[in-house]
């Protein structure tokens, strides 16, 4: 066993004498783990690093993303000056990805076309009861009458816009 501890000795450069063996092994044993320490804190500094760079990466796709959607929700680009340049390019882009063909619809003509359901059916609703005026005697005519107060003439419109303009605003 000497002879082992001696060898070893030759081979991490210490002398066995000065050195006893407990406190060799206790040095190794602490050597082992401070090394093992190392390596687990450089695994958690790379796994940092990769985190730092993935959210930079998403940070700057999604400034990308926007810079696009400002891009593409400016069709026209006109300078203070009123220089018109890129007019053209921008139209053509616009109609290239469709941008163009989008229609935006506001709260009033959401409004008015639920109205124009309504007419609609008020018209279909008064044409029913004409043709079954003969059936129902003198009650029909009061009920079609309080529903003429309720509603303006739409007999004459010659189109949907005409029919939207002439119902009466509901809220729901």
């Amino acid at each position: 066993m000497e002879k082992q501890y001696s060898d070893l000795g030759d081979y991490f450069v210490f002398d066995p004498k000065k050195m006893s063996i407990e406190e060799f092994f206790g040095d190794l044993n602490t050597f082992k783990n401070m090394f093992q320490q190392a390596v687990k804190e450089n695994q958690k500094r790379k796994e940092a690093e990769e985190k730092i760079k993935k959210a930079k990466l998403a940070r700057e796709k999604a400034e990308k993303e926007k810079e696009e959607k400002l891009k593409k929700s400016q069709l026209l680009d006109i300078n203070a000056e009123g220089d018109e340049t890129g007019i053209m390019d921008g139209l053509l882009e616009a109609l290239q990805s469709g941008a163009a063909f989008r229609r935006k619809r506001g709260p009033r003509q959401a409004a008015n076309h639920r109205r124009a359901g309504h007419a609609v059916t008020n018209i279909l609703a008064k044409e029913l009861l004409q043709e079954d005026m003969p059936s129902f005697g003198k009650q029909a005519p009061k009920k079609l009458k309080t529903d003429e107060q309720l509603e303006p003439k739409l007999e004459g419109a010659a189109s949907l816009e005409e029919l939207l303009e002439a119902a009466p605003l509901r809220s729901n």
